[in-house]
């Protein structure tokens, strides 16, 4: 078979929400209801379901696009190559009807993500393919120019030969199929640009049929592409095309500032006097009471601790409240006799012994979350498999990885130990790739293949320009328009990422972890004061420079970290460190129950005193026993004197440290 070249549609108009009668807003696509596969009394059922990258009829529809696009549009000839849409366009998703009756099932294919809502649907290829055109070669982007029948419903379409207009020959009997695809016809081409023919808008029906005639002559055809389409032959030159998210969360996850934290990672939060160690198994958006304009997030985290005893669930309602696993290193256990002993892990701890002084006297709570999370920073687990090309490849494909205490979506940037040690990769594939006449997942070998960005900095000069970063990740291009807003005026410079490599291949140990927006991260880690003075001097630094790296917290005489555990999913990563039964959140992607936050134990926020404090060796924990001799008149705790437990408890002293310590090269361990 010939080989399939991909296209890339790089517009879209494609929406996950709309507005409906009620003004509220709904998804953009089939209903809960329509959704739901149970059968009915007489076990018949009538639902949607989506389909996923890779599904064989949401391939044959990128087949029949692609093919009816380069037809269209014309372009280089590869001889013995077909095409095909390398994704539908973003925000488009596929979703099948499944009817089932007396054992029978009957499937039909809706195309959802028109921009007028669920109901604006595309049943075929062919339904669709106009608008596709439209995205693909009107630079103008007004819908007006697009003839589809949703965009253009009441528009009489006819495309004109040249010197006569001939109306359409109705079909004849044998012709017609209620299944066959309908292709629109194609309209006259001048260049390389389609001129799609669409009569003008009339306001009344009488004013007859505006019909767009092509001039005689043709000019040469050029072999060059419309700007919207992108065609990948040979070996990668250019950035690589960033592809549609494929769920609600990935895509909540692309927009800049909106949460910082994902369902499922490992944060610190704020106990009130100390600061602990959580996963974070739901969040929300809540009207922000001291800015109207504008929502924050809110978050549902589980302690960690050891199996013994679970503390209850904690609400935290600002990001104050929470640090990213990685902002800081975790201490030594407070139990002197862990403290010493070597190899130990969550799993090989005998917590019994803990728990009843055979270690020493300390906080057996706070020991577990330290032992739980070095755990789950060594782990790694895959989620939301896009193909499986075992059989031909022995490759898989996956949408996300959990990676140590962060969740990572294809189509982020991530921070890396190669280079030099400040550069980026935008992830476009995660592969696992199976050993030879294997079938074993355990043995397999995990690759995350990117663009690779280094950060770049111009002096401001008449007629110098940063290159075009439209093909970047929201988050990082909106992240940098804010750091120009405060360099271009104050050093007369401005930044861009420049990109160094495209599809290289790495694997997991040579990434460091998620990379953070300075504008949003450094404002909590250095406190909102000093990064406002930051600003205002135009010293906006990368947000990296405060951050460990995955593995960090386990290297031994800094040598780089193994590879890690491989998760049978993301709760096997926490293990007995959170209560049985405790459920992680799926968010948008999930059904609306899981979305719901209890009402009780929202943990207490010292957000003027714990803003920007921690320092990164020696993050405050409370440990039974804190008030001891000397503080509390109780013998002290072994191995600990009684100035340090109070330098180690003293939050007051904390930033200052914190921030001498990163002044002087320090950062933690790095």
């Amino acid at each position: 078979m010939a080989p399939y070249l991909p296209l890339y549609i790089t517009r879209s108009d494609g929406k996950l929400e709309s507005l409906a009668k009620s003004r509220k807003r709904e998804a953009n696509a089939p209903t809960t209801d329509q959704l739901d596969s149970r059968p009915d009394a007489k076990g018949n059922s009538d639902y949607f379901k989506e389909l996923e990258l890779g599904d064989a009829k949401e391939v044959d529809w990128r087949r029949k696009l692609g093919g009816m696009l380069i037809r269209e549009i014309g372009g280089p000839e590869t001889p013995g190559s077909n095409h095909i849409l390398a994704a539908l366009p973003e925000h488009y998703r596929l979703y099948e009807r499944v009817k089932s009756a007396s054992g029978s099932d009957t499937t039909d294919a809706y195309l959802y993500g028109h921009p007028q809502g669920r109901k604006k649907r595309f049943r075929s290829p062919g339904d669709f393919f106009p608008h596709l055109l439209w995205l693909a070669t009107d630079e103008n982007g007004d819908p007006d120019n697009c003839s589809c029948k949703l965009c253009a419903p009441d528009d009489i379409q006819v495309f004109k030969e040249p010197d006569r207009v001939k109306p359409p020959e109705p079909l004849k009997k044998e012709q017609t199929s209620t299944k066959k695809e309908t292709i629109p016809p194609k309209p006259p081409s001048i260049g390389t640009r389609p001129m799609v023919i669409v009569p003008p808008r009339s306001t009344s029906q009488d004013k007859g049929i505006s019909v767009t005639k092509p001039p005689a002559s043709k000019p040469p055809i050029s072999t060059a592409l419309p700007p919207a389409v992108a065609r990948q032959a040979g070996p990668p030159t250019t950035p690589t095309l960033l592809a549609p998210a494929k769920c609600f969360e990935q895509d909540e996850d692309s927009q800049w500032a909106k949460y910082l934290f994902r369902q499922g990672e490992l944060a610190w939060f704020n106990r009130g006097n100390a600061w602990g160690l959580s996963v974070i198994l739901k969040r929300t958006l809540v009207r922000d009471l001291q800015n109207p304009n504008r929502d924050r997030a809110k978050y549902l985290v589980q302690p960690l601790s050891h199996p013994l005893h679970h503390p209850p669930t904690k609400i935290i309602d600002s990001e104050d409240g929470l640090r990213p696993w990685l902002a800081w290193s975790p201490p030594a256990p407070t139990h002197q006799g862990l403290a010493s002993a070597s190899g130990l892990t969550y799993n090989t701890v005998d917590w019994r012994g803990v728990s009843s002084g055979r270690y020493g006297q300390g906080d057996a709570e706070v020991d577990g979350s330290i032992f739980a999370a070095k755990a789950v920073d060594s782990s790694f687990s895959l989620f939301l498999p896009l193909a499986n090309n075992t059989v031909t490849t022995g490759e898989r494909t996956y949408n996300g990885i959990y990676l140590g205490g962060e969740k990572i979506w294809i189509g982020e940037p991530v921070r890396l130990r190669v280079g030099s040690g400040q550069d980026i990769m935008v992830i476009h594939s995660i592969i696992e790739r199976l050993k030879p006449g294997s079938t074993s997942t355990s043995s397999a070998t995990i690759f995350l293949v990117g663009d690779i960005y280094k950060f770049s900095t111009l002096s401001l000069q008449p007629g110098v320009e940063p290159p075009d970063t439209r093909h970047l990740p929201l988050r990082l291009r909106q992240d940098m328009e804010f750091r120009n807003r405060a360099t271009i005026p104050t050093k007369r410079t401005m930044s861009f990422w420049k990109l160094a490599q495209a599809q290289a291949r790495l694997t997991i140990t040579d990434i460091k972890g998620r990379w953070y927006e300075s504008s949003a991260l450094l404002p909590i880690l250095k406190g909102a004061e000093p990064f406002s003075q930051d600003l205002t001097r135009g010293e906006i630094g990368d947000a990296g420079a405060w951050m460990n790296a995955r593995g960090d917290c386990n290297a031994v005489n800094s040598v780089v970290p193994k590879v890690g555990t491989r998760v049978v999913d993301r709760l096997d990563a926490f293990g007995k460190s959170i209560p049985p039964g405790t459920k992680i959140s799926k968010g948008l992607d999930g059904p609306p129950e899981d979305q719901v936050f209890p009402q009780e134990n929202v943990a207490p926020l010292q957000a003027q005193q714990m803003q920007g404090q921690g320092p990164i060796n020696s993050i405050p924990m409370p440990m039974e026993g804190v008030q001891e001799e000397g503080v509390g008149g109780k013998k002290g705790v072994e191995g600990v004197s009684d100035g340090d437990i109070e330098q180690f408890m003293d939050l007051d002293r904390m930033e200052e440290g914190y921030v001498q310590q990163f002044h002087e090269g320090g950062g933690g361990q790095f």
